[in-house]
């Protein structure tokens, strides 16, 4: 039997840092690996994440490709860092970072390079930027990430991940999309945004409510709720089913 891969939540906040419910420890914005035995995939990598990366026991050298899902700062923001430490100190392994969004993300890369001069630029390695399109695919030696639109401000894109290690899909942010659920059919685990409690009057993130419907409709194997306010975190955990769950910080699971 394949071994099955390691999911690693880096930050399962929003936009900020911010308490997690019942005191728990402040929640680092969105990042998350995923250890395929052979080098790192990050989906999403907010500022604070390579601090998190390296007080999870990973470093910056594992890392081979990375997925984003939209173009704003707590999923976007230590990119740069990333690109600086890979300029200056380690190199990826197999000498190649290959990184990936939606509409807009290759002109949004090279600004970015353009405001930090020569300190971004690939020195010892090999940089891909790619843009991906609703339903395209990406495909390597033993996985295939695909992609969906997903409603929220700017470009934004949902991803689905299929590998001899196992299967998930994760939501970015997104507002509620019953096509979400079918994108996210069966998989082994579903890793979806559930900022806003129910009261909430805002149409481009997940209200506790929506973010359970769409974990129950989509029959995966376990749901993980992250992207957390305070306010959403302590709705959501009074309600939870037994195969849904809330993300925490550095939580390591088995896809």
């Amino acid at each position: 039997m394949k071994a099955r891969w390691t999911f690693l939540v880096l930050g399962s906040g929003a936009f900020a840092p911010g308490p997690g419910e019942r005191g728990a420890r402040v929640r680092n914005p969105a990042g998350y690996a995923l250890d395929t035995g052979d080098g790192l995939l990050l989906f999403d990598f907010g500022f604070g994440n390579l601090r998190q990366l390296y007080r999870a026991g990973r470093r910056s050298r594992e890392v081979r490709h990375a997925f984003f899902s939209h173009r704003h700062p707590d999923h976007v923001g230590d990119l740069a860092a990333l690109l600086f430490q890979l300029r200056c100190d380690v190199k990826p392994e197999g000498g190649r970072l290959s990184l990936y969004g939606p509409r807009g993300f290759t002109a949004f890369v090279e600004r970015l390079r353009g405001a930090y001069g020569p300190w971004l630029e690939p020195k010892g390695y090999a940089l891909e930027v790619r843009e991906l399109e609703s339903g395209e695919k990406v495909a390597r030696d033993g996985w295939t990430v695909s992609c969906r639109s997903v409603p929220h401000p700017a470009e934004s894109l949902a991803y689905r991940l299929d590998s001899s290690g196992g299967s998930l899909c994760y939501s970015g942010d997104t507002g509620y999309d019953p096509g979400l659920a079918e994108f996210a059919r069966g998989v082994d685990l579903s890793v979806l945004e559930c900022t806003l409690p129910d009261s909430a009057r805002y149409r481009w993130h997940l209200r506790v409510r929506e973010a359970l419907s769409l974990a129950r409709e989509s029959g995966a194997r376990r749901s993980l709720l992250t992207h957390l306010s305070e306010g959403s975190g302590r709705q959501a955990a009074r309600r939870l089913p037994r195969n849904v769950s809330l993300a925490r910080d550095l939580q390591k699971l088995r896809l």
